[in-house]
């Protein structure tokens, strides 16, 4: 079920914007009833790896990365009312639209070992890029567009 949802409504918790407070790593425990609710749901037969409490646009949320049906996925959600802000979800380097491949191979230098999350946070698209640069692990972010985000 959670991993339809991913397919209908793939996002981010990655892609920030506004003025942010430092991240807390915490427990499924204490995060708010209402958003450990959304959690359990949206996590259903998968595993929660980490959360990290955080402040975005003026809001307490949480960045939950799990793994569902043996994909790495992230959802923000919000801490007074549960609801899912934005998710983020795996996706083939292929599915990357052409401008934001364009991009990301200038920016990488390279195609070799690139991968790629497809995100929507705040109603906005997004895409995460993974791969070396300078002999580093790094990531990169575009929009649609091959815009570079944050």
């Amino acid at each position: 079920m959670a991993v339809g949802l991913l397919g209908f409504a793939t996002g981010c918790a990655t892609n920030k914007g506004g003025a942010q407070a430092k991240e807390q790593r915490v427990t499924l425990a204490e995060v708010s009833a209402p958003a450990r609710a959304t959690v359990e749901k949206v996590t259903a037969g998968g595993k929660v790896d980490q959360i990290d409490k955080e402040v975005e646009r003026g809001k307490v949320v949480y960045d939950v990365e799990a793994t569902v049906g043996g994909k790495h996925v992230e959802y923000l959600i919000a801490d007074a009312d549960g609801e899912v802000l934005g998710t983020e979800v795996s996706i083939p380097y292929g599915e990357v639209p052409e401008p934001v491949r364009a991009v990301a191979e200038k920016y990488f230098d390279s195609t070799n070992g690139l991968t790629a999350m497809k995100g929507v946070e705040y109603g906005e698209t997004h895409y995460e890029i993974e791969g070396l640069k300078n002999g580093k692990k790094v990531e990169a972010t575009f929009d649609p567009s091959g815009k570079k985000g944050k």
